[in-house]
């Protein structure tokens, strides 16, 4: 009975850590198709967020803004296509 809860623990452990070692692939697989945020993000839109958060515009505060754009650009993606790839996968296994 206990090694029958240990496996079922474990089995459930498991998924857990595929399904996030899944999400951190792609997520590292769109960050890589984006490539670097200095090139799809407007320099004017940056200079304003930076100014909106820092009250100050210079070479730091704008690289801060890149970064955080950019990962939240990325980490939304990546949930999108996660969602989307999880719901295919459980319509593919209800065939």
């Amino acid at each position: 009975m206990e090694s029958a809860m240990f496996a079922l623990k474990f089995k459930v452990w498991m998924r857990r850590l595929l399904k996030t070692v899944f999400f951190i692939l792609l997520s590292i697989a769109v960050a890589r198709s984006l490539g670097n945020p200095e090139i799809w993000i407007n320099y004017d839109f940056a200079e304003k967020v930076s100014n909106y958060i820092y009250a100050d515009v210079n070479a730091e505060t704008i690289y801060d803004v890149y970064f955080y754009i950019s990962f939240i650009t990325v980490i939304f993606i990546t949930v999108i296509i996660y969602i989307l790839v999880v719901k295919l996968i459980k319509f593919i296994r209800s065939y």
